[in-house]
């Protein structure tokens, strides 16, 4: 029996006039709202929505589960890194911002079979070089290439305000390497809406497609994105499935087909010292989101991650936040789970749609290294983090433990996590620097234990 053929088809005004009847003539558009992106959200969504069939956007769902280790001290981090891979990570992201050694980081340590990304700053180049035998090298299990040493110019201009030695220097750096790190993270974790953090990636990696190109350099290279992931479920979804189209159609001007690595981490911005346990509910989502978006890794920070030092407790929870879903939930299973469905699709192209369109508007306003010196990018961003601020503020965003759903027995604060950093020069450029939403909050409830 056919199961379809049981049920006569519904038209879309069929359903709006039933909701209409059902809900005693209310109407139909007060069940519409608007999301920070602009765009109008239905009730509902079938079949007419879609402009056109849709095939899945990625052919398999084998993500890597990370660790992120911050490399303060090397043996330390080597520890932490080979706890992770016993505790079932099968992969390992390191975060470094000063001259190592290399070799006591990563002893014992398989990089040929696992994913490592290692960030570093113009402060640790020899990095590069320290991990020749295995950078950029392809696995002969699965043809793709596992380490990746990532130094990103345009994002450490961004976040300085400045180039570490000038323009040119900084980015000779990426002659370096053998792939294209793209670090688009940084823009949501300032507050950006996802239109514009999809538009500044967007325009992060031409600048640097430009710099190649000039140099008559671009080919053979991996793309290799890093992204936050947030709390808006199904947009984080639909953000990651339109990047990649957003991708195709840039790589098309350029005639080029680079493969793509996208490594997500749970974001900053909706975390708070104040009930910090919900920060697992949060990553929770988050993580969901991310694997159901299509991410290659994944990191998911401790609940704690940024108020005080990781636990055992702590990282070993987050580990097991992706087990569950691969594990028991079999999100591995399935390439593409979110394809054809109807707000989701609707939703991956109204992104990638406007997002296009905001990239040409920075294109026009002289690329991403223009837009940082004339204050475009950073006022664009502010605009967005103001609103979500008062959002916050006005409770129309909820952060349960934050501004609602307070827990009145909490414990005192720790307080070193709100004390700002001094800057011992004022660069030339403004800094496009991470916000948490819970800040203010968070100030206060120490105010009132002092």
């Amino acid at each position: 029996m056919n199961l379809f053929e049981e049920f006569s088809p519904v038209t879309a005004q069929q359903w709006k006039d039933q909701i209409v009847k059902d809900l005693k003539g209310i109407d139909f558009n007060q069940l519409v709202w608007k999301t920070n992106n602009g765009f109008d959200v239905k009730p509902f969504y079938t079949s007419e929505d879609l402009k056109e069939n849709k095939s899945p956007l990625f052919s398999g769902n084998h993500w890597d589960i990370c660790e992120q280790i911050n490399v303060k001290d090397e043996k330390k981090a080597n520890e932490q890194a080979i706890n992770a891979l016993k505790g079932g990570a099968s992969g390992l992201s390191f975060y470094i911002h000063k001259k190592i050694d290399t070799k006591t980081l990563i002893k014992d340590i398989s990089l040929e079979h696992i994913y490592t990304q290692f960030f570093i700053s113009n402060d640790c180049l020899h990095v590069i070089d320290d991990l020749k035998e295995y950078y950029g090298k392809k696995n002969e299990f699965d043809g793709k290439i596992k380490c990746f040493v990532n130094i990103d110019p345009l994002c450490l201009f961004a976040f300085y305000g400045e180039w570490h030695d000038d323009e040119t220097k900084d980015l000779s750096t990426l002659n370096k390497l053998v792939h294209i790190p793209v670090n688009v993270s940084l823009y949501q974790e300032a507050g950006a809406n996802t239109v514009n953090e999809l538009a500044l990636g967007l325009a992060h990696l031409n600048e640097y497609f430009n710099y190649f190109d000039n140099n008559k350099t671009l080919k053979d290279k991996t793309l290799h994105f890093i992204f936050a992931v947030s709390g808006d479920f199904y947009n984080e979804i639909a953000k990651f499935r339109a990047f990649r189209k957003l991708v195709a159609l840039l790589q098309e001007q350029y005639a080029t087909d680079f493969p793509i690595h996208i490594q997500a981490q749970t974001a900053q911005i909706n975390k708070s010292g104040l009930d910090a346990y919900t920060n697992m509910l949060r990553t929770t989502t988050e993580a969901l989101s991310a694997v159901i978006g299509g991410c290659d890794s994944l990191s998911v920070l401790p609940f704690n991650y940024g108020f005080e030092d990781a636990t055992e407790f702590s990282s070993r929870i987050s580990r097991n936040q992706q087990h569950i879903l691969r594990e028991e939930s079999y999100l591995d299973k399935v390439a593409d789970i979110s394809a054809g469905s109807y707000y989701i699709e609707t939703l991956t192209d109204q992104l990638a749609e406007k997002a296009w369109e905001q990239f040409k508007v920075i294109e026009k306003e002289g690329g991403f290294i223009a837009g940082i010196k004339n204050n475009f990018i950073q006022d664009m961003i502010a605009k967005d983090a103001e609103q979500l601020l008062s959002q916050v503020k006005e409770g129309k965003m909820i952060l349960v433990g934050v501004n609602k759903f307070q827990d009145p027995k909490e414990k005192e604060l720790k307080n070193s996590f709100l004390v700002k950093s001094k800057e011992d020069s004022k660069p030339p450029y403004q800094r496009i620097k991470p916000i948490r939403l819970a800040h203010s909050y968070e100030e206060e409830k120490i105010k009132v234990k002092l």
